[in-house]
């Protein structure tokens, strides 16, 4: 029973079993936030912002420290459209999980120094990779004035391979206060964006920046 427990605590961040995280806004508006994981990749992500400044729509890209490397002008470019950048550790590897308290911090700084030197602030959100938590994370967290975000609706768009159906499956998982996870790093998500972001505002939902649900400055200038 307690390893059932703890198997739930570390891969659903929004039990809030080690680390507390903002999984959703309040549903008493029919307002959501979309956010972008894993870039910043240089042919999607600027398709991704093309569609949502033509729709207006702000959203948040977590982003890979490594990945910031020969795309700084995308990222300045993320920035300037009033999107939020956030942290989702440097190299995003699946051992993430196994390193210590400082092996995690130290990928934790590795990003922040990155997006400090293209953006000139700090991020204050951060995603963990997949998801998972743990008590190792709990403690490099701890001392941190990061806000951890996670989602309450999931797009699969790294595994669901049909568009159409990936797009079903988001208009039915729509609902006041969603935050929506995709992924700027792959074709599908380009292919269905702008008729989830049409279908949604159809239905009378507005897109709102994650900061309003967190609540939180989203930077820190030194």
């Amino acid at each position: 029973m307690y390893s059932a427990v703890v198997f739930y605590g570390v891969t659903y961040l929004s039990a809030g079993f080690f680390v507390k995280a903002v999984c959703s806004g309040p549903d008493s508006k029919k307002e959501l936030c979309i956010t972008f994981d894993d870039g910043p990749h240089p042919e999607i992500t600027p398709r991704i912002l093309k569609i949502l400044k033509e729709h207006s729509v702000p959203a948040a890209f977590f982003v890979i420290g490594k990945n910031i490397e020969g795309n700084e002008g995308l990222l300045q470019k993320t920035d300037q459209e009033g999107h939020i950048v956030g942290n989702h550790t440097f190299n995003h590897s699946f051992w993430f999980d196994l390193k210590s308290p400082s092996g995690m911090k130290l990928e934790l700084k590795q990003t922040d120094d990155k997006i400090r030197e293209v953006l000139g602030k700090y991020p204050l959100y951060f995603r963990p990779p997949y998801g998972v938590t743990n008590p190792p994370l709990y403690k490099a967290l701890r001392d941190t004035r990061y806000s951890t975000i996670g989602w309450n609706v999931r797009s699969f768009d790294t595994v669901v391979m049909d568009k159409i159906n990936l797009l079903d499956k988001l208009k039915k998982a729509l609902k006041p206060g969603a935050i929506y996870l995709f992924h700027d790093t792959n074709d599908r998500t380009v292919e269905i964006l702008e008729s989830f972001i049409l279908y949604a505002k159809e239905n009378g939902y507005s897109f709102v920046s994650i900061e309003k649900f967190v609540n939180k400055d989203a930077y820190a200038f030194n």
